[in-house]
């Protein structure tokens, strides 16, 4: 009994010691060598490779890719004119952004508000503006209808389309019945950027573009995009640094108009010279929306000159 107790007093009595002993052990092994911090000392040099503010030299409004990706082949084979792939009404995203379309539709009201305010001024020639302007109202709504993204007014945007494209097709004469629906799609448009829903049911037809627009109207918006706006704001470095957010605005404008003239039943869409025209119109474009994002205002100059050559010949061959 006794010897039992001795043994039990003994084992405690060593794990008394070798506890502690391992313990220490543990502690003071050795840490792991690491590496150190690289020290930049030549700041010169470091400022030719690194941005101090990467976010400044980032040109245009930042835009968010909202569209899904088509399905199928990834590879990036097919067309390179992402407008056209697939035989798809349009990937409109890649041609104009939500931010562009709020901002015309803003335009085209101001518009508005001037021209249809009394009935002697619209009889008197301003029908002829309010069908410019309501045309290229329909045209955006249109655009909407399709967009492949979140944009504003896109519920609504199938019957607000119609409406608006009937008014714009009515104030090709100054009549009493114009003016009083131009005045209703005036309040139509303070309804939409107030806010409100407006109740306009879409065409029970099939739907086409040539329903939607006519040639001329945005033939003229055209040429206040490219030689009111675009030529003179892109003739000197200063004016193209001066000017960026209204050539970016119009430079995508310009894109999506082109892309209207060649859809399918669109006067002449089908004719293979005349959409040769259009397409190197929004080749142009485009290439002038690269020329913002690289801050290249030689660059810029030579798409819009691209844009107006694309205008001069096709309007040699085509009158609307």
């Amino acid at each position: 009994m006794k010897s039992n107790m001795r043994r039990h007093i003994l084992l405690i009595g060593l794990m008394l010691i070798v506890c502690p002993v391992l313990f220490v052990l543990g502690q003071s092994k050795s840490n792991p060598t690491r590496v150190k911090f690289p020290e930049f000392k030549d700041e010169g040099r470091i400022k030719t490779i690194f941005f101090s503010k990467a976010l400044e030299k980032l040109a245009g409004a930042r835009q968010i890719n909202t569209a899904p990706m088509a399905g199928g082949d990834n590879t990036g084979g097919g067309s390179s004119d992402p407008a056209t792939e697939g035989g798809m009404t349009g990937k409109w995203a890649a041609l104009i952004s939500a931010p562009t379309i709020e901002d015309e539709v803003k335009a085209v009201k101001l518009a508005i508000d001037k021209g249809v305010d009394k009935p002697s001024q619209f009889s008197g020639g301003g029908y002829q503006n309010a069908r410019y302007q309501f045309s290229v109202a329909a045209a955006m709504f249109g655009i909407i209808a399709e967009f492949d993204g979140d944009v504003r007014w896109k519920t609504q945007s199938p019957g607000v389309r119609d409406v608006f494209a009937r008014t714009a097709g009515n104030c090709k004469v100054g009549s009493t019945q114009a003016y009083n629906e131009a005045k209703l799609r005036k309040a139509d448009l303070q309804d939409l950027l107030g806010g409100a829903t407006v109740d306009a049911k879409p065409n029970t037809e099939d739907f086409n573009w040539s329903r939607v627009v006519d040639r001329a109207p945005l033939m003229q918006r055209l040429e206040v995009a490219v030689d009111e706006r675009l030529s003179p704001m892109t003739s000197s470095a200063q004016e193209f640094e001066s000017n960026k957010e209204t050539i970016l605005h119009e430079a995508e404008i310009v894109a999506a108009m082109s892309h209207i003239f060649t859809r399918p039943q669109m006067e002449d869409g089908d004719d293979e010279d005349y959409a040769g025209y259009a397409n190197n119109m929004k080749s142009g474009a485009l290439e002038l929306l690269d020329a913002i994002k690289l801050n290249d205002s030689n660059r810029a100059a030579s798409a819009v000159g691209v844009m107006t050559q694309s205008c001069t010949e096709c309007h040699e061959l085509y009158r609307s």
